[in-house]
């Protein structure tokens, strides 16, 4: 079962990516807050047909979870206690803006660290914001692996922002993570 965690103190990134998701038809996603989970057949299910699980959660209940789940992406967002994501358990990718990223150790070595920002040395940033003129140009600047293991190249590409994104005010931080985990999931 392929679940994206959403750590953040504020769902905003979580909510972004369930309203830019709600424009695609045909994808099969399912968003979850905290604890809610399925049976063991709804599992199977989601597992093969490719159903991806997107599951909103604050840092402390990761930190709390007895059972530490495997993730495969894990997006921090605003958060003022992510110095050590350690005990979060086995993560194959963290996407976060570089201003997290100080002091974050993973106990995984292979994990897959992707920055997102305004900044050169992040691997994905914008090379042109333009929301009244219908959106973004996403510059991914090294190859990264998506949550199948495949490695994407780097590219630029232009996405439009649906309208109900536009006329909310949405921090340019928020927008970048939202759309490069929609990338690295294979929803964009």
């Amino acid at each position: 079962m392929r679940v994206v965690y959403v750590v953040e103190e504020k769902p905003k990134i979580f909510d972004l990516i369930k309203k830019i998701l709600r424009i695609k038809d045909g994808e099969k996603n399912i968003f979850l807050y905290g604890d809610a989970d399925f049976s063991t057949d709804i599992k199977k299910y989601m597992t093969e047909n490719n159903v991806l699980i997107f599951k909103s959660v604050g840092a402390d209940f990761m930190s709390a979870c007895e059972n530490k789940p495997d993730i495969d992406l894990a997006v921090l967002g605003e958060l003022k206690k992510c110095g050590d994501i350690a005990g979060l358990g086995n993560i194959k990718s963290v996407l976060l803006n570089i201003e997290n990223s100080r002091g974050i150790k993973c106990s995984d070595k292979n994990a897959q660290i992707i920055t997102c920002g305004l900044k050169e040395k992040d691997t994905v940033i914008f090379s042109s914001i333009n929301l009244d003129e219908g959106g973004v140009i996403l510059d991914l600047q090294r190859s990264v692996k998506n949550i199948d293991g495949e490695t994407i190249e780097p590219f630029e590409k232009q996405i439009s922002i649906p309208e109900s994104v536009k006329k909310e005010n949405i921090e340019s931080e928020d927008l970048i993570l939202s759309l490069t985990a929609l990338v690295i999931c294979g929803r964009l």
